[in-house]
């Protein structure tokens, strides 16, 4: 049977099953409890499940906004942006470019809102978030998003305050950059949305979806997924320091 109890250094309720099964997973006792019948013990762990896999996800989203603070602090703010290209251009975003272009538009959106439920957007950092559609395009809306978003806003869950502001206080652009939408104060982490993309445009002429970024941490983000290339407004190409492929050129 289900056992959660407060555990006082984390301040919210801790699985406290017999040593034998305190490694099950949690998808499997929840399976195991509507099996038997036990809906509202299913209830419990379904929302456990939010809380459980919540303080690691958001101390590595910390981690990565402080790593990168650290090297613009010691190397300027140049080899920091390098830094995170290097690490997007190789496995991680060009597998994605590659499956993305293989996808309809539909397609993408389907699987980037799968990714990003589970990158616990939303206000209660539960996965939700809001999928639009409009004439020309799809828009996936996070308010916030699960990383940037909660880091700038700071965590009402968690009770913990922005991470501009101490203890924390990461860094953000001392100068605006092609690679930071031609902002200042873009905080190190959101960049990575930058990178985004800039590499799809530098690999085939087009990026796969538009970040919607609003200076104002209240203010939701969202990323906007055009129906066609042609769609795509061309000051999605200026802010980056690119120009918008001629009609017929490049991927999408």
């Amino acid at each position: 049977m289900l056992k959660l109890s407060e555990m006082a250094i984390v301040g919210r309720d801790v699985r406290q099953d017999d040593w034998p099964e305190l490694g099950t997973a949690t998808p499997a006792r929840i399976i195991e409890a509507i099996d038997a019948g036990r809906l509202d013990e299913a209830k419990a762990l379904a929302r456990y499940m939010i809380a459980e896999g919540k303080s690691l996800h958001d101390l590595m989203c910390d981690w990565i906004w402080d790593l990168l603070s650290r090297i613009a602090e010691k190397f300027g703010e140049e080899a920091m942006y390098e830094c995170l290209r290097a690490s997007q251009a190789t496995w991680m975003l060009r597998r994605t470019w590659k499956a993305f272009l293989r996808l309809s538009v539909e397609d993408r959106v389907r699987l980037t809102a799968e990714i990003m439920r589970s990158h616990r957007c939303g206000p209660q950092q539960d996965g939700g978030i809001e999928v639009i559609e409009e004439a020309d395009r799809f828009s996936i809306r996070m308010d916030p998003c699960g990383s940037g978003g909660r880091m700038r806003r700071g965590d009402p869950v968690d009770g913990t305050p922005s991470r501009l502001d101490p203890p924390y206080s990461f860094g953000t652009t001392r100068e605006a950059h092609d690679w930071s939408w031609g902002r200042k104060d873009v905080p190190y982490y959101c960049l990575h949305c930058t990178v985004n993309e800039i590499l799809p445009m530098e690999w085939g002429g087009h990026p796969l979806w538009v970040t919607g970024y609003d200076p104002d941490a209240s203010k939701p983000c969202h990323w906007h997924f055009y129906k066609s290339a042609a769609q795509i407004p061309e000051d999605a190409y200026r802010r980056v320091g690119r120009r918008k492929p001629a009609p017929g050129e490049g991927q999408y």
